[in-house]
């Protein structure tokens, strides 16, 4: 973290009369503050990932007042996989999260991202669209998903059937089978420049879906190569790493990030944005 930013956020704990601790271990935040009378309350609230009504955004001070452990998080550009995870880190481990910014243009990006819908880029009638995270989306078959390079990709929900993808039909050992257009939405699309290239059984449906629910896939095998396979197993090329298999037009599918996956009870309460300087 930046050093500035760091002495901003304990300047104004110790104002409010926490007491700053510097964790030696880079698991920790870098500076944690703890109240004199810490609050022992079970914040039981689930998290409501479906909540679109704005509130307020939370104030430093009612922060610094709540009576919880407050992590100290210098953060100079508002990424969504950064603020996401630190507030997820510190939310699961009791902490709230102090996030202590450069301008006020920062702390408004964090605000957007952190107003209900929490943590997504932005909803319609249809649903949620996300923010694709640093994670791959693992297959069932082993190996990950994989698409064409050249494409802007997008992952969002949606009510309204659209054009079959991948394998139409998905049948059992005994026979039965289930056709993807008869879903029953909101699934989740992944779409390439606005076309469905994938289509999943809604955010759930990313627990190690079916390869054939995706154009490609891809895996490193006991000689180290990279073997691309199409949705149905059949094989495409292999390269020698992953850079190679960008060069030769394909590239891993990033997992969305998808707030209800990362948050088991409700953040309202639970973070605030310090300026530096104010």
């Amino acid at each position: 973290m930046t050093d500035s930013l760091l002495e901003a956020g304990v300047a104004r704990c110790r104002r409010a009369g926490l007491t700053v601790t510097r964790p030696e271990s880079s698991a920790e935040p870098p500076g944690v503050a703890r109240p004199e009378s810490p609050s022992h309350d079970d914040d039981s609230r689930p998290f409501e990932p479906e909540r679109t009504e704005s509130v307020d955004s939370p104030s430093v001070s009612a922060l610094l007042s709540s009576g919880r452990s407050v992590a100290i998080e210098g953060v100079r550009e508002a990424d969504p996989t950064l603020v996401l995870s630190r507030l997820w880190n510190d939310r699961n481990n009791g902490r709230a999260a102090l996030f202590v910014v450069p301008d006020r243009e920062t702390a408004d990006r964090i605000e957007t991202l952190l107003a209900p819908p929490v943590g997504v880029r932005a909803v319609d009638a249809e649903g949620r669209t996300f923010h694709a995270g640093p994670d791959r989306v693992s297959l069932a078959e082993g190996g990950y998903a994989a698409v064409p390079v050249g494409t802007e990709l997008e992952w969002r929900e949606s009510e309204t059937p659209r054009e079959a993808v991948g394998l139409t039909v998905e049948r059992g050992a005994d026979g039965s089978g289930t056709a993807a257009d008869e879903t029953v939405g909101p699934w989740l699309d992944l779409r390439a420049d606005g076309s469905v290239v994938a289509r999943l059984d809604g955010v759930d449906g990313l627990g190690c879906p079916p390869r054939a629910r995706f154009p490609y896939a891809y895996r490193r095998d006991g000689d180290k190569q990279i073997r691309v396979v199409d949705f149905a197993g059949r094989p495409v090329q292999r390269y020698t790493g992953i850079g190679a298999m960008r060069d030769g037009g394909f590239r891993p599918v990033p997992a969305p990030l998808v707030p209800e996956h990362m948050f088991d009870g409700a953040i309202d309460g639970w973070w605030a944005v310090l300026v530096d300087g104010s």
